[in-house]
């Protein structure tokens, strides 16, 4: 019974102690059938997987402050879709790419008569399809002037085709004749609801007990580490299937399905965002290997694979928003000229191995003065007020 109750005390020391200095752990995002997953709404605390920062979800859950659904008549409005690259969890909120396009904007000359807005809707591991149902289900309603959609070629192509992709827990577009549909078939299933009423349940206590959540987080740091330590000893760019076949034309039905459902998919948001009176445009992000700042390296991986560069996925996209007369911004060779420049690590943390994973600070903000630089070139009127 002593040592019961000093172990109930020293819980409940822990739990005091960590609510009075501020330390949250909270798990972000929830299950939910009709994306398969989404962040909590109004949950609040600190993100430290990759990078740190604070995050605040608002009332429909998404990485930013609460928007009015009315737009007010002077304001200029960008939606932002995309996956973690965008909802950018470890980059304090003020250093996105998204949050450095509405200030880089305010300067735009044609929009020198508007408040520019941007309001994020970017959710860690959604693809496409996933993107194309919260445009729908959110962001329409918004009635945006512009829809921008962050592609990351890394994984946003095979992320459409079950086939290569795998995930349990997403939806998928499915093709018919004359079109798509949305394929929510894992998120009807019987088990999926079962699994989501437990995790959710279970998570929501986690998200009640700062002591449970420092306990979680110290085992993901350990995990950390040691994924960390085990890259570093590895080659950084090590030809890995999925990722290294978005850099050749597809060989199979699988790669040919996945393009297919990816550019049949963009076309649907590009009409869907047409037909509510707005601009679609497509940004493709950079994938690592693509801008390190070491030309041995890159190209080394490129050879490795037996082509001359690494641009096919970014080609290819450039010639679908060509086709569908959408506007595009391919990122990675303007990175790369100013991560060779400067050999900056433009993906990458201070406490992982430079140049891997999502951008860093830096990279988030090259990356929003060049969108906000297209943006801005490219509006030819249609910076009209709606």
């Amino acid at each position: 019974m002593l040592a019961s109750a000093s172990i109930l005390f020293a819980c409940l020391a822990a739990e005091i102690g960590l609510r009075v200095l501020g330390i949250s752990y909270p798990i972000f995002h929830r299950l939910e059938s009709s994306r398969g997953w989404a962040p909590w709404p109004g949950i609040e605390g600190e993100y430290m997987e990759e990078g740190r920062a604070h995050i605040s979800n608002n009332q429909e859950g998404y990485r930013d402050r609460t928007h009015p659904v009315a737009r007010a008549p002077e304001a200029f409005r960008i939606a932002v879709l995309g996956d973690s690259f965008t909802e950018a969890q470890g980059i304090p909120l003020e250093k996105t790419f998204w949050s450095v396009l509405g200030r880089e904007l305010s300067r735009c000359p044609d929009l020198r008569d508007r408040s520019v807005e941007v309001l994020n809707f970017g959710v860690t591991g959604y693809g496409t399809a996933q993107q194309l149902v919260t445009l729908r289900t959110d962001v329409l309603r918004y009635m945006p002037d512009l829809v921008l959609l962050a592609f990351f070629t890394g994984n946003d192509v095979w992320n459409n085709e079950p086939t290569l992709d795998g995930h349990p827990d997403r939806i998928y577009v499915r093709e018919v004749p004359g079109g798509l549909i949305i394929d929510r078939s894992n998120t009807e299933r019987t088990g999926f609801r079962l699994k989501a009423t437990f995790r959710n349940a279970l998570n929501r206590v986690v998200n009640t007990s700062r002591l449970m959540q420092a306990i979680r987080r110290a085992y993901h740091n350990v995990r950390l580490a040691r994924k960390h330590d085990r890259r570093r000893s590895e080659r950084l760019f090590d030809p890995d299937g999925r990722v290294e076949r978005i850099y050749l034309a597809p060989g199979d039905e699988s790669w040919r399905s996945a393009w297919r459902k990816t550019e049949a998919t963009l076309q649907a948001a590009n009409a869907d965002v047409h037909a509510a009176g707005g601009v679609f445009w497509l940004v493709t992000l950079s994938n690592p290997v693509q801008i390190y700042p070491d030309s041995k390296i890159r190209q080394a991986f490129a050879e490795g694979l037996g082509i001359p560069d690494l641009t096919y996925p970014d080609r290819r996209l450039a010639d679908v928003a060509a086709r569908e007369g959408f506007p595009i911004i391919s990122l990675a060779p303007l990175l790369l000229e100013m991560a060779d420049e400067a050999g900056l690590y433009l993906h990458g943390f201070e406490d992982a191995v430079p140049g891997l994973g999502h951008w860093n600070e830096t990279g988030h903000r090259l990356s929003g003065e060049v969108i906000a630089r297209e943006i801005c070139a490219g509006l030819d009127g249609h910076a009209r007020k709606r």
